[in-house]
Formats: structure tokens, C-alpha cells, sequence
């Protein structure tokens, strides 16, 4: 019952889609990646194939069905949820959120009863999976009003549920009084909203490949935007109010995430990305069937979108892959070099080491308990690393003086390519 639902990590209480999936599958499987990489490459399958549905139903074309889920995968943002198995909850948010919503919309399309019940077993489950998942009254309440008028007091009730799960979850879970997870409500979320919207869109993240910001990075930015808007106003004039839902989408669930300022995080896009997506990709669709100029511009939007996109996902899959080839080494190498009975300290650590890999306690899955950095690395860790993390780590001086005089500790330098020993030097 606790390792199932006790509040962790910022007071989540995510039993479906990181305790359930995580107790399982290392019971399963051990720490082999593969079964892990696998279910979520089989998560996102489903959530493309609802993007699609979704899409197609609520504009009447299987092609921006097809498109939607075409630029969403390519989106640099999604690569994180993709490549980042301790995330795998942003991947099974996106399925149920898009599930209650098809079931929803097939409830408008029948009336049957079966599909009103679905959707609600799937909007409560989806309590276990994310806290994000508040927010799909507000998105079921938008396309009650935009597409399906007839259903939208069928819709109110479940404001209800969210609003009581969200008091259950503070109480049980007080928000962050300080700390990255501090939540400000003040102007700064329109702030960071237009950040997560240039991030969207692609171009401001161009940055990774050193072009810095200028007039034509955000002449890019300002393409895609004037598009989309464009696109709406064109829909809303013609009352096809599905666009409005779809922008909706994107704003919505970005809402919650606003007042996090000092948390701006790039897998935090890939929930309200699928809004964008559906935008985007009716709106190639329409475009493709304008007049040449319009189709045109349609092409070359979609065109500059994906350019941008599938370069920076590639950066961002990189890097967890290096990152993990960097940690499977210097934990390797670390356990390799261990001596019974003596207290191993690590010399040379990174804050991004330090906060990828050390302060998870590796090491115990191999039996090796006493290990520590070394004191002087305190200044290249700090910094947004909490000092109560810290001060749990650092080798006290005078302990080690005494473990080395009496050859009980080991001292790696692991800030090379290969783990080495540097006891004796380091003595002195």
C-alpha cells in the first residue's frame, strides 16, 4: 500500500503509471531497458492511433488524422517522453486523456450509454496516472461547446471530481514552498506561456545548434504563429468551431504548468503538443486544398515545422543515449574497482552526474552501501542541487583522512572517459 500510493517525488501519487509499471516490470525483467523501451514505443502507437481518431472526428478528414499524428511524433519535445523512461507517465496521460475524449465524442455521436460509463472509468483511472489529468472536465466542457451543445451538462459532474481530487491531493500533498516546484501566481505565467509556445513551434530551440536569437529566428517563430492564427480565424468565421477546441487543448493543459516558472521543462509540452498538432494538421490539410497561394504557404509552414522539429529530436535522443552510456560506464567502472570492506569516494563528479546518477544511489544494486564524493566537488555540484541532497553525500574530510591512513577507502576519479583509481595521489 505505501509503495503504491504514498506521496514521493513533489508529493505525486502516480500508481498506475510509474508504481504499478515500474514494481512490475523490474520484478519482470530486472533492470534490462529493452521490455521498458518497448511498452512505451507501444503507449505511443496507441496514443498516435487515438491522436488520429480524435483528429479525424472532429474534422470529418482521415488526412489530418494522418498528419496530426505525423507532426506530433516529429516534435523535438516528444523525443524526452520517448527517450526518458522515468517520464513514461507523459506518454500514458496523452492515451487516456485522448481515450475518455473518443469515448466521449462517440457518446455524442450514439447516445448509447456504454460509452458516457467508459469515459468515466477512464477519467478516473487517469487520476492514478497523472495530475494532469484535472484537466479533461475543462477540455470535455470546450468540445461540448464547440462540436456536441446537447452534452454539455452531461460534461459538468466530473468539475466536480476533479476539484475534489485536487483538495484530497494538496491536503495529502501540500504545494512546494520553495524549491524549483514552487508555484508563483503572478504575471510570470504569460511569460513562461510564451516560452512553452516558441518551444512548440521549434525555433527558439534552435539554440542547441548554436544560432543564437536574432530577427530571422524569430521571423520563423512569427510564420508559424500568424499561420495557425490565421487558420482559426478563417474556421471561426466559417463557425467550425473544432479549431477553437484545438488551440483550447493547448492552452488548458498547459494552464497548470504555467505558474511553475523556475521549473520550464521541455517533456512538460508533450500533453497540450497534441492540440497542436490536430491544429496543425487540419490546417495543412485545408491549406492543400486552397488555391495555389494558400497551398503554397501551407507547404512551406509544414515544411519549415518539420525541418526544425525532427534535427532538434534527434539532439535530444542523443543525449539521453550519451548520457546513459556515461552512466553505464562510470557505475560499471565504479563497481569494478571496489576493494571488500573498504568506503569508496569519487572524485572528479559533475552536477549532472551528481544529479543524473549519484544521488539515486546506484551503487546499491551491487551491494556497495558506503559511497561518497569528495568534499572539494561541492562547488561544481551546488547550485540547484538542494543542500540536505548534498550534505548526505560529501565524504567528511577528517573520516577520510582516517579511512586512508588506515587503508579503508578507495578514492576514483571519474571525471575521464574510464573510471580510474587515484589513491595514492590522492593521499597526500
Amino acid at each position: 500500500m505505501w509503495a503504491l500510493f504514498a506521496p514521493l517525488a513533489q508529493g505525486t501519487i502516480r500508481t498506475l503509471s510509474e508504481r504499478a509499471f515500474f514494481l512490475s516490470f523490474s520484478t519482470l525483467f530486472g533492470l534490462n531497458p529493452l521490455p521498458y523501451r518497448c511498452f512505451a514505443f507501444l503507449t505511443q502507437a496507441a496514443v498516435l492511433t487515438m491522436l488520429s481518431a480524435v483528429c479525424t472526428k472532429l474534422t470529418g478528414s482521415r488526412a489530418a488524422g494522418f498528419w496530426a499524428a505525423i507532426l506530433y511524433t516529429v516534435n523535438g519535445a516528444v523525443a524526452y517522453a520517448m527517450s526518458w523512461t522515468s517520464i513514461y507517465y507523459e506518454l500514458a496521460c496523452s492515451f487516456v486523456l485522448l481515450l475518455s475524449l473518443w469515448l466521449l465524442i462517440r457518446y455524442s455521436e450514439t447516445g448509447q450509454p456504454k460509452y458516457y460509463i467508459a469515459q468515466w472509468i477512464t477519467f478516473l483511472l487517469g487520476f492514478g496516472v497523472l495530475e494532469l489529468n484535472v484537466v479533461y472536465p475543462a477540455l470535455a466542457f470546450v468540445y461540448a461547446l464547440c462540436c456536441a451543445p446537447g452534452i454539455v451538462r452531461k460534461v459538468a459532474p466530473m468539475f466536480a471530481v476533479s476539484a475534489l481530487y485536487t483538495a484530497i491531493h494538496t491536503a495529502v500533498a501540500p504545494l512546494a514552498a520553495s524549491g524549483p516546484y514552487r508555484m508563483f501566481w503572478d504575471a510570470s505565467v504569460f511569460s513562461t506561456l510564451w516560452t512553452y509556445w516558441k518551444w512548440a513551434l521549434g525555433p527558439s530551440r534552435l539554440i542547441l545548434f548554436h544560432i543564437y536569437p536574432s530577427p530571422y529566428r524569430s521571423a520563423l517563430t512569427a510564420l508559424l504563429t500568424a499561420g495557425l492564427i490565421g487558420f482559426m480565424v478563417w474556421k471561426i468565421a466559417r463557425r467550425e468551431w473544432a479549431a477553437v477546441f484545438f488551440a483550447s487543448w493547448f492552452l488548458i493543459v498547459i494552464a497548470p504548468l504555467l505558474p511553475l516558472r523556475n521549473h520550464v521543462t521541455e517533456y512538460y509540452l508533450t500533453v497540450p503538443l497534441i492540440g497542436l498538432a490536430m491544429w496543425g494538421g487540419w490546417a495543412l490539410v485545408e491549406g492543400w486544398r486552397a488555391r495555389w497561394p494558400v497551398r503554397i504557404a501551407a507547404v512551406l509552414l509544414a515544411a519549415l515545422y518539420v525541418a526544425v522539429a525532427i534535427p532538434l529530436a534527434r539532439v535530444a535522443t542523443d543525449s539521453f543515449y550519451n548520457r546513459s552510456e556515461q552512466i553505464r560506464e562510470m557505475v560499471g567502472g565504479v563497481v569494478d574497482h571496489a576493494q571488500p570492506g573498504k568506503l569508496i569516494v569519487l572524485k572528479g563528479v559533475t552536477r549532472e552526474m551528481f544529479v543524473s546518477a549519484i544521488l539515486h544511489r546506484p551503487f546499491r544494486l551491487y551491494g556497495l552501501n558506503d559511497v561518497y564524493v569528495a568534499s572539494e566537488d561541492r562547488d561544481r555540484i551546488s547550485g540547484d542541487v538542494p543542500e540536505k541532497d548534498l550534505d548526505r553525500f560529501l565524504a567528511d574530510p577528517a573520516m577520510l583522512r582516517s579511512a586512508l591512513e588506515q587503508n579503508r577507502a578507495i578514492v576514483l576519479d571519474i571525471s575521464g572517459e574510464h573510471v580510474q583509481e587515484v589513491t595514492r595521489g590522492y593521499r597526500p
